[in-house]
């Protein structure tokens, strides 16, 4: 489950001068870091919890694309099979399993080990 924190802050608390904004700012991280210890010891942030009800709609949007896009793909790969070409389907297969090599390499390229280390503390200590 996804937990969020929000916090607004009307423009006139925000300070103008540079310095009183660095200072401003940086009592706000220190608050930011207390908040994430608070929530990796508790596992819930302060104040109220707000479950948001489940709504139909991304059900319904969800099964709408799916059945428009996978319906010619699906039928594509029926009158392929059911050609019995050896080498339409190999060729088919290959293609399938390319897309998918593909897609994955993507995925992989965006996961979170892989990204940036500014500001890791575990890094900031080996050095």
């Amino acid at each position: 489950m996804l937990s969020l924190c929000l916090r607004r802050f009307p423009l006139e608390d925000i300070p103008l001068d540079e310095k009183e904004a660095a200072n401003w700012l940086h009592k706000l991280y220190q608050e930011k870091d207390a908040l994430q210890e608070r929530y990796l010891q508790e596992g819930t942030f302060p104040g109220p919890q707000i479950v948001p009800r489940r709504r139909p709609w991304t059900l319904i949007n969800f099964l709408f694309w799916a059945t428009l896009l996978l319906s010619p793909l699906f039928s594509f790969a029926v009158g392929i099979f059911a050609s019995g070409s050896p080498l339409l389907i190999l060729s088919f297969m290959g293609f399938m399993w390319t897309a998918s090599f593909a897609v994955r390499r993507l995925i992989g390229v965006t996961e979170i080990e892989r990204g940036s280390s500014y500001g890791n503390r575990e890094v900031k200590k080996m050095d």
